[in-house]
């Protein structure tokens, strides 16, 4: 037994509600179950209940035992004094209010069909990935799409919530915070760290003062602790000399990042952090203010327009300093910019949606996961193999979350398609 089920039980009324009595005797209607809170204090908040002659307008707290109001130190916080209904699945011992009055306390040990209790543990207690995947394709299509909405929601207003923090450390600043985050999705998984390290160390107002791109990329590459030495390539050569000036001018000599935090080892080529860094000093310099350029996009072309700038000549040609590629080197690829699209721009048009309170913003991201491919991995294909569709980023988003967040901790409760499952023949 864990309180989670029987938060579910309470909010979904699943136990015998005939004759229902407090522990003392009194007798028990509930009028409004109330409303859960997944924040700090009661379990349910402004609900209505009448007991004995009397109607009560307030919170419902829930244990397993009784005993646990005492062991939580609910008795000592002002935050539980408005709790009309105690229900817990064990009274082992009575409750009582500050002012030494009995609090009502239903006990659900009894009121509840074993099956649904048994469906439940036999529900979490399957070691597969996904538990529910034998009773998966008996699941309306309308169940399955409402949890992908709710699923794919939670991922988004997690990651704005991130962005928010971001946001904050910048002191408001929207589009220092979009630099940075494009910075660090443009490391991608490998170099995604000093990537954002790099942005932390090179503020983006200066970034946005430079009238060429070689300046650019003396900064970034300057920046990155890539340029240390000297040598017979003129590329590098003037670079080394652009960032000299730039770093006495603009005072970054202390904020260096060490050529060793940079990997390269078992990466291809075209993903090697010289040359992302390479497309980056380009979006940089052909874009002047990302954020507002992103804010302001309303098609999936705009963004590959926006993202999609072709680095400079002597990175078409090479992959690192001084070794020649032996063919073109490839611009930033799709697959790159829709990786950029789903990490970085649907979050923080949803960050700044929230931020600013209109909801257009958060259409237009998901407007765009929409409009991208579904991400192919482990995780989509597991559910493709129960037979659900993953067309878009939207539905890949949304199925990753899913997985992460409800199937691997077991929340089946809190999960429509679970909920829909364990739903009892009342």
């Amino acid at each position: 037994m864990n309180e989670s089920f029987l938060h579910y039980l309470w909010q979904f009324q699943y136990f015998d509600k005939k004759n229902l009595c407090a522990t003392e005797g009194e007798a028990i209607s509930i009028l409004k179950t109330g409303n859960m809170n997944t924040n700090a204090g009661p379990d349910f908040s402004n609900a209505k209940v009448r007991i004995a002659d009397i109607e009560w307008a307030g919170n419902i707290e829930i244990h397993i035992k009784s005993s646990d109001w005492y062991a939580h130190k609910h008795d000592v916080d002002s935050a539980y004094e408005n709790v009309v209904l105690h229900v817990v699945w064990e009274n082992n011992k009575p409750v009582y209010r500050k002012d030494g009055t009995p609090l009502a306390t239903l006990e659900l040990k009894n009121k509840v069909n074993e099956s649904v209790l048994k469906e439940y543990q036999k529900l979490i207690g399957n070691p597969a990935a996904i538990a529910c995947e034998r009773s998966f394709g008996h699941v309306s299509e309308l169940v399955k799409f409402s949890m992908l909405d709710k699923a794919l929601m939670q991922r988004l207003e997690t990651k704005a919530q991130r962005v928010h923090e971001l946001v904050k450390l910048n002191n408001g600043d929207w589009e220092e915070t979009t630099y940075q985050l494009l910075a660090k999705n443009f490391g991608f998984k490998t170099n995604s760290d000093p990537f954002f390290q790099l942005s932390k160390s090179l503020p983006y107002k200066i970034v946005q003062k430079q009238s060429q791109l070689i300046l650019v990329e003396a900064l970034l590459f300057g920046q990155a602790g890539m340029l240390e030495t000297k040598t017979k390539d003129e590329y590098v050569t003037q670079l080394f000399r652009e960032y000299h000036l730039l770093e006495q001018k603009f005072s970054l000599q202390d904020s260096k990042l060490n050529p060793s935090q940079w990997r390269f080892l078992r990466l291809r080529p075209a993903n090697f952090p010289t040359v992302r860094l390479a497309q980056f000093a380009a979006l940089l310099f052909s874009t002047k203010n990302i954020f507002s350029n992103l804010t302001s996009l309303d098609a999936g072309r705009s963004v590959d327009r926006l993202l999609s700038h072709a680095q400079s000549d002597y990175w078409k040609l090479h992959y690192r300093f001084g070794k020649k590629a032996k063919g073109i080197v490839p611009g930033l690829g799709n697959s790159s910019i829709q990786n950029i699209v789903i990490n970085t721009v649907a979050p923080l048009l949803v960050a700044y949606g929230k931020y600013k309170d209109e909801q257009s913003y958060i259409d237009s991201a998901v407007n765009f996961l929409q409009q991208l491919p579904a991400e192919q991995n482990k995780i989509t294909r597991t559910w493709l193999d129960l037979g659900l569709k993953v067309k878009t980023a939207f539905d890949s988003q949304a199925l990753i979350e899913l997985h992460n967040n409800f199937c691997q901790k077991r929340q089946c409760l809190n999960c429509n398609i679970g909920i829909s499952i364990l739903k009892p023949d009342l």
